[in-house]
């Protein structure tokens, strides 16, 4: 499966064991895996270290941080972005309301495929 062959995604994601498998499953699909990183600050500087062509963003971080920094500056620099989350919708600022979200426990491949969309332009609504 090369679903995201070449492409570069970013895991904002503070439990390794679920870092660990989604960097596998983007591997096994073609892409680059940048991370974990299990902070905001971290996730900033990744961002700003590489070209980043999506996101997958845990809500909650490392210390009970909220991710919704590191989503804003995604959306200001127009790279695609889910979620993927044990916690409540509820915590969701409407301005990322309108992203997909995967609640935890997920499959992977479920959101290979939804980051493969987002990146060819399909809606996934």
């Amino acid at each position: 499966m090369v679903l995201l062959e070449g492409r570069t995604i970013l895991i904002v994601e503070n439990d390794s064991a679920i870092a660990l498998d989604l960097k596998a499953m983007l591997s096994a699909s073609g892409a680059f895996p940048l991370g974990p990183a299990n902070s905001v600050e971290s996730a900033f500087a990744l961002i700003a270290d590489h070209a980043i062509d999506a996101a997958i963003l845990d809500i909650r971080l490392y210390k009970d941080e909220l991710v919704f920094p590191v989503a804003d500056t995604l959306q200001a620099l127009r790279v695609p972005y889910v979620f993927a989350s044990g916690r409540s919708t509820a915590l969701m600022p409407l301005r990322h309301g309108d992203k997909p979200f995967f609640d935890k426990p997920f499959r992977a491949e479920q959101i290979v495929e939804v980051l493969a969309k987002m990146l060819a332009g399909e809606s996934v609504v």
